[in-house]
């Protein structure tokens, strides 16, 4: 018996990289293998697609009746921002049992309707956590430092001797308290990288986390206490209806007015008018985003008026190895689903007695 596996990709995840580590892992457990693999569009994010399910399309690129066409016979579904919807589902026609999604948060897949008909959904938590830890890093030294005015100004033919002064120089990031707002994966990654550059780490998340505290070296606060006390505000949560607009007017005007704002999650974490006015008044020094509240940034926008912001175009997560990482991460799981054993990474666990139910009596190999 075949076993059909359908990879949609694209031009940041690879479809032939995760071809090539799906095979790597199922050519010995599987008799006869058959990938085919499509190059998705990954250009003109939607948001919130779906209405009316518990966990809706949030973010994702292309139309399900796209994916649609390929889907009879596919047993295996692998995606990146495709949009697996209740009918994508039921376009395999009863065939489909396994969806991985090569990302960490799964919000282009219908988990109610993967529910509804026991697949198990599988992700790749953390799979850019050092990626978007390092450019967290990055911007913040960029930012502290004028190393992107500065490229800006001289690219224009200017020359600022002002950056030497002491007025407009920097300071060594030994000297100053980094506050992380969201201590997961990625908060965790930017904690160690700013340790070890001789930074205080402090951190507010809602679920406190001791045993990282302990190992770390950093300081549990709450929000408030972060905020007056940082020198940098680093924010790394998800975007759910509890963190929309958390950082607003009250928050920023709590921030010291020689401390940066950095913003690596998304976009609507901040309410950016508010952020627009803080910049402009100076109730903060700077700013650095890779996340804005409408993607792309539209040629009005406020924030390219401002010379005390760093933008970058949503770009911290993308590193090679984050592709490899993900991919693999995603075959390894697929290899212990068909092996029946339980995946590392799955979103609906809820569903995987009744998968290997049906695994003893209709195998995957």
């Amino acid at each position: 018996m075949t076993l059909h596996i359908l990879i949609a990709g694209d031009s940041f995840m690879k479809p032939d990289i995760i071809a090539n580590y799906v095979r790597k892992y199922l050519i010995d457990i599987v008799k006869d293998l058959e990938i085919k693999t499509i190059n998705w569009h990954l250009k003109g994010y939607q948001k919130g697609f779906l209405k009316g399910l518990k966990r809706e399309l949030r973010e994702f690129a292309g139309r399900p009746e796209e994916l649609m066409k390929y889907m009879k016979d596919v047993e295996i579904l692998i995606v990146h921002v495709a949009p697996v919807t209740k009918e994508v589902i039921e376009a395999s026609e009863g065939c489909l049992r396994i969806i991985g999604c090569t990302r960490g948060g799964v919000v282009n897949v219908d988990i109610d309707a993967a529910t509804m008909y026991n697949i198990p959904v599988l992700n790749t938590p953390g799979r850019n956590a050092i990626a978007v830890a390092e450019f967290t890093i990055g911007l913040i030294i960029a930012l502290t430092r004028n190393i992107a005015r500065a490229h800006a100004l001289l690219t224009k033919g200017i020359w600022r001797d002002e950056f030497n002064f002491f007025d407009e120089c920097g300071q060594e990031l030994h000297t100053m308290t980094l506050g992380i707002i969201g201590l997961g994966n990625i908060g965790t990654e930017v904690a160690k990288r700013a340790k070890a550059l001789g930074m205080k780490v402090i951190y507010y998340d809602i679920v406190r986390k001791y045993s990282i505290e302990k190992e770390l070296g950093i300081e549990y606060v709450d929000l408030n206490t972060l905020l007056r006390t940082a020198d940098c505000v680093s924010i790394h949560v998800r975007l759910t209806p509890q963190t929309y607009h958390m950082i607003s007017e009250k928050e920023l005007k709590l921030m010291k007015p020689t401390a940066i704002l950095i913003n690596t999650s998304r976009g609507s974490v901040i309410d950016e008018k508010a952020l627009v006015k803080a910049l402009r008044n100076k109730w903060i020094a700077g700013a650095a985003l890779d996340v804005y509240e409408i993607e792309p940034l539209t040629p009005d926008n406020p924030l390219l008026t401002l010379d005390n912001v760093l933008l970058t175009p949503h770009m911290a997560g993308a590193t090679k190895n984050t592709v490899y990482r993900a991919s693999e991460m995603i075959a390894q799981d697929i290899r212990r689903l068909v092996k029946g054993e339980d995946p590392k990474h799955c979103v609906n666990p809820e569903v995987l007695p009744k998968f290997k139910e049906l695994l003893k009596t209709k195998p995957l190999t």
